[in-house]
């Protein structure tokens, strides 16, 4: 059964937060905007509590929570642990450092997309007070509520899920602790803001879909992760509108779920012998790339092709296993060197491909080209054996106007085929007079 409300706080434990406001200058717009509650959503959309007119800003774009003594601002429901929007897709900066969340201290300049600046600042204006606590259910509905757990034999207390009902402010004001072994770990009380249990990312979406909640009073649901103990837990968060300014929020520990479904994804765009990306996945990645070059002329990258030299001699000679091992050896020194950005993938058979991101000209390309072949070079110790290998690669650079990636992995295909006509274990650039 949940614990009752929390009793009133009294003013001498209220936590007094310095005075701050926002000083943003939206195209031609100026505004000041004093901040003087725990949670605001900024976007385009006009039910945000900040809003901006700039069409280079997402109609839900960022959160900026106080978190106990200083404010933290994230984009609007970005995970980076779980892969969410990158600095570059989310426009957010401060102090020109391109981000998805941090914190902010007087002074600071914000930059939330094309035309929009803020900066926050100390001001000198009096104290905004706090509106008053939510007032405790009554007796009467504390009555209900415990002959209702009387009749249903206390099942509440038997459910997975923490819940807890929280206000506008982020205060909790009841808890049903969770039976869960992982979950009930965590320990959250009336009285406690949800700062005080809850990692930050966790906190803003908390107030981001509670807010939502209260306002539409419809269901919001999401997953994000927390750590009690140095262990990550994945949970799925259901917010429910309850009284005025209140949502009640159901914490499900969904962790073996998620790791089942991270099996199956990887399973799915991974080469299951060399553990590499597979082709679909590869053709996604320099998808992106393509688009990137095409709002960017700035960006440039490059795909390298590489397929092996006389592979099929060894599978012949020495038998698919030690085929197999080769293939895995070599899948290993193609991942040496190459920046976290970068991108090595196995397109099927003995065939790779690698893609570099943002590079500044097609020679460092040839210049990884050339370090594969030294590496490569190397002899391989496969059991009782040692066993040669080499490769030809071709590179296609993005300075050609490509549409698609079947245009540059042809590109690349006929370059890698001009350097194996050279003698193999060569590279080559393509050049459009190599495809007619």
């Amino acid at each position: 059964m949940m614990t009752n409300a929390r009793q009133t706080p009294c003013e001498e434990t209220t936590t007094e937060r310095p005075h701050l406001a926002l000083l943003i200058q939206d195209g031609q717009r100026r505004q000041i905007v004093p901040l003087s509650r725990r949670y605001y959503s900024i976007g385009h959309d006009r039910h945000n509590d900040i809003r901006l007119t700039s069409p280079g800003v997402f109609c839900h774009h960022a959160s900026l929570v106080w978190l106990g003594d200083h404010y933290f601002i994230q984009t609007s429901g970005s995970q980076p642990s779980d892969g969410g929007e990158n600095p570059s897709d989310s426009r957010l900066s401060i102090n020109g450092q391109p981000l998805v969340a941090g914190h902010l201290s007087p002074g600071d300049s914000i930059s939330f997309g094309w035309g929009v600046r803020a900066r926050l600042v100390a001001v000198r204006s009096a104290p905004v007070p706090m509106p008053p606590a939510p007032k405790p259910w009554s007796a009467l509905s504390k009555a209900r509520q415990e002959q209702r757990g009387q009749t249903s034999c206390g099942l509440i207390e038997f459910f997975p899920d923490l819940i807890l009902r929280v206000d506008s402010q982020g205060d909790i004001l009841e808890v049903q602790p969770s039976v869960d072994p992982d979950l009930g770990r965590l320990i959250c009380s009336p009285g406690q803001s949800v700062t005080d249990c809850f990692e930050t990312s966790f906190v803003v979406n908390l107030f981001s879909y509670g807010q939502r909640a209260s306002e539409t009073r419809s269901l919001q649901t999401f997953e994000a992760a927390i750590t009690l103990d140095s262990q990550r837990l994945f949970c799925e968060v259901r917010l429910v509108p309850a009284g005025p300014g209140e949502h009640i929020a159901i914490i499900r520990n969904i962790t073996e779920r998620k790791r089942l479904e991270q099996a199956l994804l990887a399973d799915a765009i991974h080469d299951s012998l060399t553990g590499l990306l597979n082709r679909s996945a590869f053709m996604a990645k320099a998808a992106q790339a393509i688009a990137l070059k095409k709002s960017s002329a700035a960006y440039n990258f490059a795909v390298l092709f590489v397929d092996l030299d006389n592979f099929k001699v060894v599978n012949d000679s020495l038998g698919h296993l030690v085929g197999d091992q080769l293939l895995i050896e070599i899948a290993r020194k193609f991942k040496t060197g190459l920046r976290p950005c970068d991108t090595v993938a196995r397109l099927g058979g003995d065939e790779f491909a690698i893609l570099l991101h943002d590079i500044p000209s097609g020679a460092i390309a040839l210049e990884l080209a050339h370090q594969v072949q030294q590496s490569l070079a190397m002899p391989l110790r496969l059991g009782d054996r040692e066993v040669l290998s080499s490769a030809s690669i071709g590179i296609a650079y993005s300075d050609g106007d490509y549409d698609s990636v079947e245009a540059i992995l042809h590109h690349a295909d006929v370059a890698m085929y001009r350097a194996k006509a050279a003698g193999r274990s060569q590279y080559a650039l393509f050049d459009p007079t190599l495809d007619r």
